[in-house]
């Protein structure tokens, strides 16, 4: 199946969030796949050649193949199957976003009408309990800096710059609540370190 033909349309739903990148990219990428089977919503990769696309990512790719001092984009896709409340299509992307920092991003079809053709489940108000408790459990394994749940916003947003990736901006370190508690924020759920947001349909951040 084409890409173009798993997830279609939108809004989507994505639940982001940034991690540190210590080790090789093929470590790494193998420990958040690997790190999927102890998530409690059962996950399915539905790619038979995942080997294959972890080794493409750590190859990388060339941003402008005519240009031979181009950067080298590291980028995966994996198609999987989420099972939340219903059973659900997801992507999760993973993407080098600067020299230490890995962005980690599970994409939801994110209308609320079910969507048959593309066999697509919608998102009711009373189904997004289970986005919160899904991203909150997402955090106890990952133990990620910062992440956050948006329709149609990535968790470099959070950063507050206008810039493409991979960048020097988007460094490990440069993650800091200072932006989005001071801005409005489309965000419905931010986790901080240990400032987490507790209501799904607002941004009240608390200390827990």
């Amino acid at each position: 199946m084409e890409w173009s033909q798993w997830l279609q349309g939108g809004p989507f739903l994505e639940v982001s969030f940034l991690l540190e990148l210590k080790e090789k990219k093929t470590k790494t990428v193998q420990d958040i796949i690997n790190n999927l089977s102890k998530v409690t919503n059962k996950i399915e990769i539905v790619d038979e050649n995942v080997d294959e696309i972890i080794d493409f990512f750590n190859r990388g790719y060339p941003y402008d193949e005519e240009n031979p001092q181009t950067i080298n984009l590291h980028s995966l896709r994996l198609r999987l199957y989420v099972y939340l409340l219903r059973k659900r299509k997801a992507t999760l992307q993973l993407e080098v976003v600067s020299p230490n920092a890995l962005m980690v991003n599970f994409w939801f079809y994110g209308d609320e009408n079910d969507e048959r053709e593309g066999d697509q489940v919608g998102i009711m108000k009373e189904e997004f309990t289970g986005f919160t408790s899904f991203f909150k459990e997402l955090y106890s394994i990952y133990e990620f800096k910062i992440g956050g749940i948006a329709f149609e916003e990535d968790v470099l947003k959070l950063f507050g710059f206008e810039k493409t990736y991979p960048n020097e901006c988007f460094r490990y370190e440069s993650a800091s609540p200072t932006h989005f508690l001071k801005e409005p924020s489309s965000f419905v759920n931010i986790i901080w370190n240990k400032i987490r947001e507790i209501k799904p349909y607002s941004l009240q951040l608390q200390k827990a």
